[in-house]
C-alpha cells in the first residue's frame, strides 16, 4: 500500500473533514477497504461462475451487487478526501472448486467485518461511520448467506 503522506495543509483539511486526529491511520484503513472490497468483487464474480444451482447464482449475484455499491461509496469517500482516485490493488482470484471459493469468501468477509468495525470506531463523523457500518452489516449478512450455501 503506497499512500502519499499528506502535507501539513492537507492533514489539517482532512482532520477537519473527518473530525479525527489520526488521519494517516484512517487513510491507510480506507485504502485497505478499497482494495479488499475490490478483491471481494472479484471473488464473488469467480464464485458465481462455479455456483452449482440457480438459487446460489441469484444469491451470489445479490451479494456481488452489494459489494459493487459499497466499493463506489468507498471510492467516492477516498476521492473526496484525497482529490484523486484510489490506486486499487485487489488480490488475484482463482478457485478450483465451488467449495474452495466459498471458504475463501467466508474468510474475506470475516476479515472485512473486523476491519470495518475498527475503521468505524476511528472517527465520530456520522457519515463515515454510516459507510463502514453499512459495509460491516452487509458483510455479516453475506457471511450468514455463504455459510447457509455450504
Amino acid at each position: 500500500m503506497n499512500i502519499k503522506s499528506p502535507s501539513a495543509d492537507e492533514y489539517f483539511s482532512l482532520s477537519a473533514k473527518l473530525q479525527f486526529q489520526d488521519v494517516r491511520r484512517f487513510m491507510s484503513q480506507l485504502q485497505w477497504s478499497v482494495n479488499h472490497t475490490a478483491t471481494l468483487i472479484r471473488a464473488y464474480a469467480a464464485l458465481v461462475k462455479l455456483a452449482p444451482a440457480d438459487e446460489a447464482i441469484m444469491e451470489l449475484d445479490r451479494m456481488l451487487a452489494e459489494e459493487k455499491r459499497h466499493y463506489k461509496l468507498l471510492e467516492a469517500l477516498y476521492m473526496e478526501l484525497k482529490g484523486i482516485e484510489p490506486s486499487v490493488q485487489p488480490e488475484r482470484i482463482t478457485y478450483a472448486t465451488y467449495e474452495e471459493g466459498l471458504q475463501h469468501v467466508v474468510r474475506l468477509e470475516r476479515e472485512a467485518i473486523r476491519q470495518y468495525r475498527d475503521t468505524y470506531l476511528l472517527t465520530p463523523s456520522p457519515r463515515v461511520r454510516d459507510l463502514f457500518f453499512y459495509g460491516m452489516s452487509d458483510s455479516a449478512d453475506h457471511l450468514v448467506g455463504l455459510i447457509l450455501m455450504r
